[in-house]
């Protein structure tokens, strides 16, 4: 599995024969927005700029679905159903979006869901969504292999979130800064989670 961040919440997962992209960046965000085919697009929330290309499959509801080997679970936050969280299972890895959820405290549908994650991306600039303590506060409930924070400040980027830096001084361990992470089940860690910090891509 390759995981690459494109700022805001967005990131992209690639396998084996398929490929996921995260709530794709829009160029109002001031940011450089994806060019890249995809087998799904996912949005957390309902977008106002939908892709539309041919063979890309879209979700933007809660539900549960089955691409090419790739289970997607979308677990609402909110009653109006504005936010949705992703769990996905591929090549034996739980990963879990948070997107710009605030919440702070799960129902027991969710942690039922969420339990056991391997990987976390969790939003921590604040804004719509988690700030860095809240993120803090989550990554302890839910106890992941590995956290990629998203949703901070970048160069370019017109949304008022706060910096990462926050979040690694409210974390106090150490970071890993990579251009993208490359991992298989095999390389979870065991005990201490790993904290990655992607460049963009």
């Amino acid at each position: 599995m390759v995981i690459n961040f494109f700022g805001q919440t967005s990131i992209r997962i690639q396998g084996n024969g398929s490929s996921l992209l995260f709530n794709p960046v829009e160029s109002s965000s001031g940011l450089k927005p994806t060019r890249q085919q995809n087998d799904v697009v996912i949005y957390s929330q309902k977008p106002t700029d939908k892709v539309k290309k041919d063979n890309t499959f879209v979700i933007d509801s809660p539900g549960e679905y089955e691409i090419k080997g790739v289970f997607i679970y979308g677990l609402p936050v909110d009653s109006d159903e504005t936010n949705i969280i992703y769990i996905i299972e591929y090549e034996g890895i739980r990963l879990a979006h948070l997107g710009l959820t605030k919440q702070t405290k799960f129902t027991e549908k969710q942690l039922e869901r969420l339990q056991g994650i391997d990987i976390l991306v969790v939003p921590v600039g604040g804004g719509e969504a988690l700030e860095a303590k809240q993120a803090a506060e989550i990554i302890n409930q839910l106890e992941p292999r590995v956290v990629i924070p998203v949703n901070y400040q970048l160069s370019g980027l017109k949304d008022k979130v706060e910096s990462v830096d926050k979040f690694k001084k409210e974390i106090g361990g150490s970071f890993e800064k990579l251009d993208k992470l490359k991992i298989a089940k095999k390389d979870l860690p065991e005990e201490e989670a790993r904290f990655v910090i992607l460049d963009l891509s």
